[in-house]
């Protein structure tokens, strides 16, 4: 197999449907070349022309073999390319019959040919020597001319649909002249491929930050996003729903969803979940928006249960205040005033909530009201918590994609999670970093590190960064190292905009950025709740901070 640069096809390109032609020939190309080839595609150039003007240009592919020189290639995609001397143009029709003018590719080729031939012979560290360059142009879906086209368009330079899909591998082999290089030209040798490295693949390295590509693989998940609103028609006529589906599948998403949709109809409705940091983050998004209210739950028992004037309880512990008298006062509330019940009840995270309360929730539900709850379905975790479809008469969906995490982010997470089969539907994504430090002080240095690392060398913004942690203690630590940071920081509560989160898993529950640094110290981690939930809140990019022996259960063997 050829060494391609790069070696992966970004999301844009694989996307774009101008350069499917190109991802063709990429494809190819790494089928039919052995590893002594080096393929370098859409290698761009600046220069100068004989007026001392700037000019830019781009060079689709160009092979190169250490014995056989160099080859120059023009991609042309469309079902039919044709070429009209009478007034020197070329066109391209397309699979829908538009008919495009396009470059000349020969020329193409040809100036990208001796523009690097140029670059290579201005390499310090390589000799300058005679070696063959070749170019070509490959028409991956079209005919190739019948005959030549001209002194500088012999017909053997162009490579068709039916040579490109049987022989490609001999339309090279004839263009680089293996096996019969001319009299008066050197081989390009190893150094000339290292040359061509580090003209056309060093950008590469030099380009890469790990800002672009969460850009990237945020763009892939907007695309995606849509996508989830689907089971929302599936259950437009049904009352009651219980929607369950593991970390990623877009359960916030669509509650959310649910929530404006019904608002927009004229229903009161009502979105809540149990954590305070993640309803506070929906109420930022959806302030303002008319007949919608979003309040976390046990916010919820008290403005209401004080809306009805039901009396707290006197001598009671701040737990069973909490777990028991709070939804028992919602209950009663409801029940004293049934004008403060619910057109639209849409719960998120609802294993979170005890069993007693959906009491609570049941009766909050106006008649004929509808009932959306969204549930974990990680059974290793979270088991049977929660509600059944009987409880509440709802009819059960399951969401079955995971369109938050990356490929490699939800492998990791996989590890944690026990139920019905999820899908990973983003990019590949970064692989996930693990970083291993024996105790809790080069733990928090190795993180401040990563974060100061992640805003300075790779241009991620602060605002697309949470640092976590599995224990207050050990956040307390870590903040006292930011003190004195220019980086801005907030906690999940607050969440402000251009800030890098500090807080604990357990608080970011429900919420997610698209890097996170995960610092394992011991205190609470070996719940699988918590490391399930901490991998799950990466986006595109994970790093994981924690002792040597914690990684492979952490990683499940996988690293």
């Amino acid at each position: 197999m050829a060494l391609l640069w790069p070696k992966k096809l970004p999301r844009s390109v694989l996307d774009d449907e101008r350069r499917k032609a190109e991802v063709r020939v990429y494809n190819r190309l790494s089928e039919v070349l052995d590893d002594d080839f080096h393929v370098f595609y859409s290698s761009p150039w600046l220069g100068t022309d004989r007026l001392g003007n700037e000019k830019d240009g781009e060079c689709d592919f160009l092979v190169a073999h250490p014995e056989h020189g160099i080859l120059a290639i023009e991609v042309k995609g469309g079902k039919e390319i044709s070429f009209d001397p009478s007034d020197g143009q070329w066109r391209s029709k397309d699979h829908r019959n538009f008919v495009h003018k396009i470059k000349d590719p020969v020329a193409q080729a040809r100036s990208a040919k001796h523009e690097m031939l140029t670059r290579l012979n201005d390499v310090p560290k390589w000799s300058k020597r005679f070696i063959h360059a070749a170019h070509g142009v490959i028409f991956p879906s079209a005919s190739v001319p019948a005959s030549s086209l001209g002194s500088d368009r012999p017909a053997h330079i162009f490579c068709g649909a039916s040579q490109f899909n049987r022989d490609l591998r001999s339309w090279i082999s004839d263009r680089l002249k293996e096996g019969k290089r001319p009299a008066n030209c050197e081989p390009l040798g190893h150094d000339g491929i290292a040359a061509l490295k580090r003209l056309l693949a060093h950008p590469f390295t030099l380009s890469f930050r790990i800002g672009a590509a969460l850009a990237e693989a945020e763009a892939e998940f907007r695309v995606l996003e849509p996508t989830q609103y689907l089971i929302l028609d599936a259950i437009a006529d049904i009352p009651r729903a219980l929607i369950r589906g593991g970390a990623g599948t877009g359960k916030t998403v669509v509650a959310v969803e649910e929530a404006i949709r019904s608002a927009s109809e004229g229903r009161k409705t009502l979105l809540t979940c149990h954590s305070r940091p993640l309803a506070m983050s929906l109420k930022r998004k959806l302030g303002g928006i008319e007949n919608l209210t979003v309040l976390g739950f046990h916010a919820l028992c008290g403005k209401t249960s004080k809306n009805a004037g039901v009396p707290k309880p006197l001598n009671v512990g701040e737990r069973d205040f909490y777990e028991t008298e709070l939804p028992n006062m919602l209950f009663q509330a409801v029940e004293k005033n049934p004008a403060l019940k619910w057109d639209t009840i849409i719960v998120d995270e609802g294993q979170d909530f005890r069993p007693d309360w959906w009491i609570a929730i049941d009766a909050c539900v106006a008649t004929d009201g509808r009932l959306r709850v969204f549930m974990d379905s990680n059974q290793e975790v979270y088991g049977n918590a929660g509600i059944t479809a009987q409880d509440l008469s709802v009819v059960p969906l399951r969401l079955s994609r995971n369109l938050r995490n990356t490929k490699n982010i939800h492998t990791v997470a996989t590890v944690h999670y026990t139920g019905p089969d999820i899908i990973a539907d983003g990019p590949d994504g970064l692989e996930v970093s693990w970083v291993t430090e024996d105790n809790t002080k080069t733990k928090m240095q190795a993180a401040y590190k990563e974060m100061r690392r992640l805003v300075f060398n790779e241009e991620v913004a602060p605002r697309d960064i949470a640092v976590l942690f599995n224990g207050p203690l050990a956040k307390e630590q870590f903040l006292g190292l930011t003190s004195g940071t220019s980086i801005p920081v907030t906690d999940a509560e607050e969440m402000a905009l251009e800030e890098v989160v500090v807080d604990t898993v357990r608080r970011f529950k429900g919420l997610e950025r698209s890097a996170i640094v995960l610092v394992v110290t011991g205190e609470e981690m070996e719940r699988r709740e918590l490391a399930y939930v901490a991998f799950t809140r990466a986006r595109a990019f994970l790093c994981v901070v924690c002792a040597q022996d914690e990684v492979q259960w952490l990683s499940g063997g996988i690293v």
